[in-house]
């Protein structure tokens, strides 16, 4: 018996390579996915595409999600798209498997900025993520911003928040939150277990306050709270571009008792 090879087998006709030919959708998808990366420029119907499988993400990520508004800047604002996709865990307590692309629109192209994964990964053959992601554009001031937050598993459910502003020569920027020790807290105190929450267009963070001794459930010390405004402006740079330069300051905090 011998065994026949294919020359060309993407585009050898099909009755040569019978089994060859339900290769060709998953690799050309494959193919025009890989492109998508921090700094390219592509259509929109390329960011539409389902996420093809990989080594990392082993399950398609479908869209489930797009958003396109302007958000702040100087001399105009920006159009800004973000694109959700997600694959479902077949791990139990997992995560989903998300990508988010941020993306600049020009001229009905538009350029990534920034592309936020799931550390996804493939325990005793299921898959099984580690975090997850939502983002809204949200008001503060009367200026627009991206925001995006990252949910962890583990450690209490903790979630991460990154809150986006863009310079005139479309470059994007995270706003810093103050993180300076408050002065409310007293000798051998420290804050765990902090989370921050966005609502009625002002940040907010709650955390417990704990001795050296405590375990991660008791905070001995009752709770800090605090009370963010959004500080700053963008700024005309010498080279000729407004770049931003805010930060979220601490405008008011106190402790609560157990």
């Amino acid at each position: 018996m011998r065994l026949k090879f294919c020359e060309n087998p993407i585009m050898e006709p099909t009755r040569s390579c019978p089994r060859l030919r339900w290769l060709l959708p998953a690799l050309l998808a494959t193919a025009a996915f890989a492109m998508q990366e921090q700094g390219d420029v592509v259509s929109r119907a390329a960011l539409l595409q389902e996420v093809p499988p990989n080594t990392d993400h082993p399950i398609a990520r479908k869209v489930i999600a797009t958003q396109e508004d302007e958000i702040s800047s100087q001399p105009a604002a920006k159009k800004i798209m973000t694109v959700h996709y997600r694959a479902k865990p077949t791990a139990q307590y997992s995560m989903n498997d998300d990508r988010i692309v941020i993306a600049l629109e020009q001229n009905g192209q538009y350029r990534i900025l920034k592309v936020y994964e799931s550390d996804a990964a493939v325990i005793d053959g299921k898959l099984y993520s580690e975090d997850d992601f939502d983002q809204e554009f949200i008001s503060i001031r009367g200026l627009r911003f991206l925001h995006i937050r990252d949910h962890l598993s583990g450690s209490g459910g903790i979630t991460q928040h990154d809150v986006y502003t863009i310079s005139s020569d479309g470059k994007l920027s995270t706003i810093p939150f103050d993180e300076s020790r408050s002065k409310l807290l007293k000798a051998g105190e420290e804050l765990r277990n902090g989370q921050y929450l966005f609502a009625n267009g002002e940040f907010s963070f709650e955390a417990g306050i704990y001795i050296d001794s405590d375990p991660e459930c008791c905070p001995s010390n009752g709770a800090y709270h605090a009370i963010y405004k959004l500080e700053g402006n963008f700024k005309h740079s010498p080279e000729g571009a407004f770049t931003p330069d805010f930060k979220f300051a601490v405008a008011k905090e106190w402790r609560s008792e157990k």
